[in-house]
């Protein structure tokens, strides 16, 4: 993607409008920290709009142009996440997860009545502290929480397949207490569903007895010396085929865990553990 690169000269007329009618027309200065607080906005804007470019933007605009556009985004980027945000809520299961009801339930209804497009859209205000499988470090703003609630969305459409009963049981054999954890339950359960694929056992017949045990570690200590990742990738394209046909969106979100996966099943192997992360 091309990269605008503004110079700080061309930026500092829009930042001196922005501070115009941030401290009001008749207040001329403004602090150092407020001054750099409109300077980010107004570059997170700009950047924003480069991810979108299309049309009269497909080529580089002016500053302001580029400025104008990319609030834009963010702007429509709100809008979204307040219909996605209308649409999880009405059927939302937290599954005794504190961290993700209150990161939910509370947390964005909070941004989005405190969030600040004009004058601080890069402030993504929430800690995000319930862990999702995507990776939101580099991003801010609007764009994090959007992301965030998109990947809630996906992670909400995977249990929900499962019905709730099984992905409680799930969880209770996981942990008494995993109420309180910030864990991701998605992990959980996904991780539980290949040890069924492995097994090519029915997912509604629960439980693992202590020769399925053994047939799971004979089976992924042979799969450790070809490729652990690549195994479980294969385990999660069966899984996904049997009960999320088509579903590609789902099944590019999910395989952002693999990596993870691996490591932890690698792990619990080495240790002879697998009733550890393999439960119902």
């Amino acid at each position: 993607m091309e990269n605008w690169g503004y110079t700080p000269e061309e930026l500092l007329p829009i930042v001196a409008q922005l501070a115009k009618e941030y401290g009001g027309y008749e207040h001329s200065s403004l602090s150092y920290e407020k001054a750099r607080m409109l300077m980010e906005a107004v570059i997170y804007c700009i950047r924003e709009g480069e991810d979108g470019k299309e049309g009269i933007l497909a080529k580089r605009p002016n500053a302001k142009e580029a400025y104008l556009y990319g609030r834009q985004v963010v702007t429509d980027k709100v809008r979204r996440l307040q219909t996605l945000y209308n649409e999880l809520i009405l059927d939302f299961r937290d599954y005794g997860s504190v961290c993700l009801r209150e990161s939910i339930v509370e947390g964005i209804p909070g941004f989005l009545m405190h969030y600040d497009v004009k004058y601080a859209p890069q402030e993504t205000l929430l800690l995000l502290d319930y862990p999702v499988l995507a990776n939101l470090d580099a991003v801010s703003g609007i764009h994090a929480v959007l992301e965030y609630v998109e990947s809630i969305a996906l992670e909400q459409r995977f249990l929900k397949r499962f019905g709730d009963a099984y992905v409680l049981k799930v969880l209770h054999a996981y942990s008494a207490d995993y109420g309180e954890l910030m864990e991701n339950i998605c992990s959980i359960i996904l991780c539980n569903g290949i040890g069924h694929m492995i097994l090519r056992k029915p997912m509604d017949d629960g439980g693992f007895d202590r020769e399925e045990y053994e047939w799971l570690e004979n089976i992924l200590q042979i799969k450790l010396e070809e490729g652990m990742e690549r195994y479980l990738s294969d385990m999660l394209t069966l899984l996904m085929k049997q009960s999320f046909a088509e579903d590609e969106e789902l099944s590019a979100y999910l395989y952002r865990a693999v990596a993870d996966l691996a490591k932890r099943v690698q792990t619990n192997l080495e240790n002879h553990c697998l009733h550890r992360i393999f439960f119902y």
